[in-house]
């Protein structure tokens, strides 16, 4: 995966899937623990927009996380989306964003949660697909954007609940900090981008494939070509099609909120 070869990250990887437990039968190293999500968790006719009861779903983020003996020692916790892969180490970044902001002292005020700038929004957003949490503190701020994701019922992107937080962020004591994208993330939005950054073997930290957005602009033949490259797949793996496989809307499609992108 790309957490492994480009990310070099050796540690635990959790991942939360509602999907049948075959499918990621083989797939993972002994560090990579797989969770099934509880159906209950999953508000799946509560939302007008299909895509809201997964991004609901991932404010319980650390009560999975709590029922794992194993993960009991770890205090920060960095969410990806599933459309999300890496490109380049990946504590290095961590890292250095901890210091930047002052992540490490910061969470022993108010809960907090840290998220990268949305450069697709027209007004000032955060983008959901990647958070650094504290285990210990950021728990009040994933209850609070949970309720106000609940209570915006019919609204089609998280940016509205999120926007909800950051207006009462006096007295819900939940502090969602912004973090500058620089050269931190990159979104490869069409197949020139996608082939450049391949040809070059140039590849950021984080890459949001945004699979659900810019899919349209894409075609498979070089999506493909680009995750095999992030992934450093051998000719053996290509020929396989195990990894690196892509489900991409066609352009004349609408999008269902199904896409994803496989093997991180």
């Amino acid at each position: 995966s790309s957490i492994r070869r480009r990310g070099q990250f050796d540690g635990h990887v959790v991942v939360i899937t509602d999907a049948p437990e075959e499918r990621y039968d083989g797939v993972f190293d002994e560090n990579v623990i797989v969770l099934k999500a509880n159906e209950d968790d999953i508000l799946y006719d509560y939302f007008q927009a299909p895509s809201m009861k997964y991004k609901r779903f991932k404010t319980l983020l650390i009560k999975y996380i709590n029922s794992v003996p194993e993960l009991d020692a770890i205090d920060w916790l960095y969410y990806m989306d599933i459309d999300m892969m890496l490109g380049a180490p990946f504590m290095d970044m961590i890292l250095e964003l901890r210091t930047k902001y002052d992540i490490d002292s910061a969470h022993d005020a108010d809960s907090a949660l840290y998220f990268f700038k949305d450069l697709h929004a027209e007004e000032f957003a955060l983008n959901g697909g990647f958070m650094i949490i504290n285990r210990h503190s950021s728990g009040l701020c994933l209850d609070v954007w949970r309720e106000e994701i609940e209570r915006h019922q019919r609204a089609s992107f998280d940016q509205t609940s999120i926007n909800a937080v950051i207006a009462n962020k006096e007295s819900n004591h939940c502090s969602l900090e912004a973090m500058e994208v620089e050269n931190y993330v990159t979104f490869p939005k069409d197949d020139k981008a996608l082939t450049k950054a391949r040809l070059w073997h140039h590849h950021s930290p984080l890459i949001h494939i945004f699979n659900t957005w810019f899919a349209s602009k894409e075609s498979p033949e070089v999506m493909e070509e680009y995750v095999a490259d992030v992934l450093r797949l051998s000719e053996e793996e290509k020929e396989e099609h195990k990894f690196g496989k892509s489900v991409i809307t066609p352009s004349h499609e609408k999008w269902t909120g199904s896409n994803e992108v496989n093997d991180k």
